[in-house]
């Protein structure tokens, strides 16, 4: 057997081990700053899409303040309106009233115009839109009379003989029905 001696290796490049060696830092260094390169815009990026967020939720904040403000103009509106409608049912309410109030007054004109004598008014009172006459006359003749000069005084008026009865002394109580005058008649 033969010995093999033992030769001591040596390195006769020590550069390329300082140089490879220099190289493994260079790439650490690398991929470090490669990280701390990727951190710092990944934090931008963050960063950057957070300012555009807060922005969209202020324009969206925005837009819901303006929608309430249209709500309440429109609110505003809807009770404008509502006014407006009560304002014209009061309207047409007096305008009625006036309208029978001046029938009132063409209906008392029309009775005082028919009234013949020997007949006698006692109560009137008025029916929704319909009047009803109490009174007392000598005769019958007499409500007969009544009633024709009411038809010729006023035949918008419709007189309806509701109830004729004898008392003392050959007189009668009566009551009529009328229509009182419709809007726009004189």
């Amino acid at each position: 057997m033969k010995t093999v001696a033992k030769v001591p290796c040596i390195n006769l490049l020590p550069y390329r081990q300082a140089a490879r060696r220099k190289r493994i830092q260079w790439l650490l260094w690398q991929l470090a700053g490669g990280a701390l390169l990727g951190l710092l815009l990944a934090l931008a990026a963050g960063a950057w899409l957070q300012q555009q967020l807060d922005a969209q939720l202020r324009r969206q904040d925005g837009w819901r303040h303006r929608m309430q403000q249209v709500n309440a103009v429109l609110a505003a509106g809807k009770r404008v309106q509502g006014e407006t409608a009560a304002l014209l049912l009061r309207q047409q309410a007096i305008a009625s009233l006036q309208e029978q109030r001046n029938a009132w007054v063409r209906m008392l004109a029309a009775l005082a115009q028919a009234m013949p004598a020997g007949v006698a008014l006692h109560s009137v009172r008025q029916e929704t839109a319909m009047v009803r006459l109490q009174g007392q006359a000598v005769s019958q003749d007499k409500v007969a009379a009544l009633l024709l000069a009411l038809e010729q005084a006023a035949p918008w008026s419709r007189p309806e003989v509701l109830e004729v009865r004898g008392v003392a002394d050959g007189a009668v109580e009566w009551t009529i029905r009328l229509a009182l005058a419709p809007a726009g008649q004189s």
